[in-house]
This record gives C-alpha cells, sequence and structure tokens, in this order.
C-alpha cells in the first residue's frame, strides 16, 4: 500500500561502484556455474526444443529474437554451430551463428548462457544492456520501497509453469459447462474460445502485439515475463454464453459489456468477451481490455487513474487495431463535447481507483493520452513509472514533464483549440 507520506520522491541513489563490483561477480558466477552451455553440448541441450517456439534468443549486439521458432540445429561433427530460426509469422529461415549468441530461453527458463571466456569481448553490448535493465529495475524497486509500494514478486520458470497449469485447471470446469471452448497459447496468453480457429487466428496475433506494443513504449525488453504465467482470454461466439460466463465463474455481471479485464489482487488476469458482429470492434476491444490487465501487471499493483487506464486502452487499441474507427469517433464527438462545455468534464481527474470516467470522456482520455506520447514517449512512460512506484499523478507529472496537471490541462486545451480549458 502507499504510505502515508506520498510527498513527491526524488531518485534514489545507488554506489555505482558498488553495484558494478558485485554485477561482475554475478556474471562471472552465474556464467561459470548455472546456465552455461558450450558448443559441443548445446545441440544436446536444444534438440527437445526443435520444432518448437523458444521463448528468446538473445544476440550478443544486444538484439532479442522474442517467439522465434527453433527450426533445426547445425553441427560440425558433435559440435554446434548455429541454429536456424523462423521468426514469428515468417517463413523465411535465418542462420544464427552459436558465436554470436548471448542467451537462449525456453519455458521461462535460461537453457544456454554464452561462455564467459569466449564472450568477453564479442558478447559485452548484451551483457551492457541486460545490466542498464537490471540497473533500472533495482533503482525502481527501491523508490517502491521507499514509498511504500509492494513490487510484484518475480516468478520462477517453475512457479510461471505453475501459474499456467492452474489457469488450465480453471479452464477444465469452465469447459463442463462450455465445451464447445478449445483451448490454445500464445507465448504470452492462453485462449480459451468456440470461434472457428481460422476465424480466432488473426484476432489472437493481435494480443501478442499489443503485449509488445506495451514493452517498447515501457521500456521493458522484449521477452521479459510481465503476466502471472500467462494472461487468460476466453472468447465467446455468442455474447448468451459470455453473460452466463460472467455470474457463474467471475462472480459479476456483464451489464452489457462487450468484454471485461478481472485483475485479481494476487496478480492473475483473466479476460472474457463476446465476438459481436463488427470484427475490427472485436479486435480492438481485445487489445483494450488485455492491455488493463497489463498495466495491472506492471511493475506493482498501483492503480492507474481510472481516464489514464482507458485513456491508453483506447489508445494502444489504435496503434494495433489502426482500421478501427470507433476511437477517431469517440474523440470527435469529445471535441465537440469540450468545445461546447469548455471543460474535460466533472470528476475527470479523479483519483478514486473505483471512478469511472462518463462515456464522452473516453475520446478525451484517449486524444490526451495521444498527445502526452506525441510531445515526449520517454517522459510519458517516466510518468507512467512514477505512479507505479507510489506517487500521486501530480507528484510524477511534475516529475517527469516538469509540469502541473493545470500546466497539462492549458497545453492540450490549445493543442485542440479550446484556449482556457478547464
Amino acid at each position: 500500500m502507499r504510505s502515508t507520506d506520498s510527498r513527491r520522491l526524488k531518485k534514489v541513489p545507488l554506489q555505482k561502484v558498488t553495484v558494478t563490483f558485485f554485477r561482475s561477480i554475478a556474471w562471472a558466477l552465474l556464467l561459470a556455474c548455472v546456465g552455461s552451455t558450450h558448443a559441443d553440448d548445446l545441440a544436446t541441450t536444444l534438440e527437445p526444443h526443435v520444432g518448437q517456439t523458444l521463448d528468446l534468443v538473445e544476440l550478443g549486439s544486444g538484439k532479442r529474437l522474442v517467439r522465434p521458432v527453433l527450426e533445426g540445429i547445425t553441427t560440425r561433427g558433435d559440435r554446434a554451430t548455429a541454429i536456424r530460426l523462423r521468426g514469428e509469422g515468417e517463413s523465411k529461415t535465418t542462420s544464427v551463428p552459436v558465436s554470436g549468441i548471448a542467451r537462449i530461453i525456453a519455458g521461462r527458463e535460461t537453457i544456454h548462457e554464452a561462455d564467459a571466456k569466449a564472450s568477453s569481448t564479442a558478447l559485452a553490448r548484451s551483457r551492457r544492456v541486460r545490466d542498464l535493465h537490471d540497473r533500472q529495475v533495482a533503482e525502481s524497486r527501491a523508490r517502491m520501497e521507499a514509498n511504500g509500494v509492494e513490487p510484484w514478486p518475480s516468478l520462477s520458470a517453475e512457479e510461471h509453469a505453475t501459474q499456467v497449469a492452474e489457469l488450465e485447471a480453471f479452464l477444465a470446469e469452465v469447459q463442463k459447462d462450455f465445451p464447445a471452448l478449445a483451448v490454445s497459447q500464445t507465448h504470452e496468453f492462453l485462449v480459451a474460445t468456440d470461434i472457428p480457429a481460422a476465424q480466432m487466428a488473426p484476432f489472437t496475433a493481435k494480443l501478442d502485439a499489443m503485449h509488445d506494443f506495451l514493452c517498447d513504449l515501457y521500456g521493458i525488453p522484449r521477452g521479459e515475463p510481465v503476466w502471472k504465467g500467462k494472461c487468460l482470454v476466453i472468447a465467446f461466439l455468442r455474447e448468451e454464453d459470455f453473460i452466463a460466463f460472467e455470474p457463474r465463474f467471475m462472480k459479476v455481471e456483464t451489464r452489457g459489456a462487450h468484454g471485461l479485464c478481472h485483475q485479481r489482487s494476487d496478480g492473475r488476469v483473466v479476460m472474457a468477451c463476446h465476438r459481436g458482429n463488427d470484427q475490427s470492434a472485436f479486435a480492438h476491444m481485445l487489445v483494450h481490455e488485455t492491455s488493463h490487465g497489463f498495466n495491472h501487471r506492471w511493475m506493482s499493483p498501483e492503480h492507474l487513474p481510472n481516464w489514464l487506464n482507458e485513456g491508453i486502452a483506447e489508445w494502444v487499441g489504435t496503434q494495433v487495431v489502426p482500421h478501427c474507427r470507433q476511437v477517431p469517433m469517440k474523440e470527435a464527438r469529445a471535441a465537440e463535447f469540450i468545445k461546447a462545455s469548455g471543460g474535460v468534464g466533472e470528476n475527470f481527474f479523479a483519483a478514486d481507483p473505483d471512478h469511472h470516467i462518463a462515456a464522452v470522456q473516453y475520446g478525451i482520455a484517449s486524444s490526451l493520452v495521444k498527445f502526452m506520447v506525441a510531445r515526449d514517449r520517454k517522459k510519458f512512460a517516466a510518468f507512467i513509472r512514477g505512479i507505479k512506484e507510489g506517487m500521486s499523478v501530480e507528484e510524477s507529472l511534475e516529475d517527469s514533464f516538469d509540469a502541473s496537471l493545470a500546466d497539462l490541462v492549458a497545453a492540450y486545451g490549445k493543442a485542440v483549440g479550446v484556449p482556457g480549458l478547464k
């Protein structure tokens, strides 16, 4: 929970020399004792994964190949010299020399780590990238601790697998009532649907696209786990099945919703929905609702205010599903509203996480998020990060954009042609 003293925190300084020293030792121990796999036994290690999707192949250059299919292993004698990978959604296979690979992860577990001696220079960039990310996470956790915020715990490969197994057990119970549901998995999502597979495939692809988009926006290296196990998505063909599912298994009423994202206090995320008749609206809704779950799972359980949470979900939906016209239409209605009223509407910036903005304010929320991202993408990510670390909206806005809420409203009003916006 947030501490009673919620004044803005300064960056917590770390002892760089000490951190660097211990990080060097950690690298040496990790590479020498834990995850190192030499080329002569790499073929044996990878053989069970041929034909399967790997979590990540991290190159020495720092580039990350996320969710590639391992098509084969090139050997010379009994020694692996290269691996053949097919990128997600691609037909072409690329050969990657073993000497240029820093790390391979499968099933959330590191199955290959480059040899310390052989990679001291060739893989230096990969180490620097990881060191930077680790340092940023440590600094963020220090700020959370100082602010009385408990971060989401890091999970081992076994713990992730346990969570997925629990979701599968839950689905087995759901299938007793809805036997037509077929279960499939992507790297980040567990999907149960009675929508024909060929029809559902392009929508499922949007889920991983949303995940990658938010990773890039927030500066999370692709391949780093965000979900607790995976995010469960249950998509019904018929609205009546969605209406029956929600009170039976999630203990809520749908109240006319197209989809609902359930974000539990323990970190589990379950999203349920029905297809409807508009395919682009269905794709947008999938992205919108699961982005709520992503924001819930990033860093800590701290809530984003409703205007920001909905604004991000709407804006991300336009980025991943650009052909959907729902959000532009909402923004057009919102523009008419603020020009007629001279303000953003009652309680738009309410801090209460249980407060929900009005229907007309969704367009304001998405256009305001779009405005902030356009001003400075990195500062916007820092703004969200500050809230997840325990700052108030005003504190984090001041810390990231060096602006007050009044400054933000004034700048936004000027940009949309309403000077003096309230």
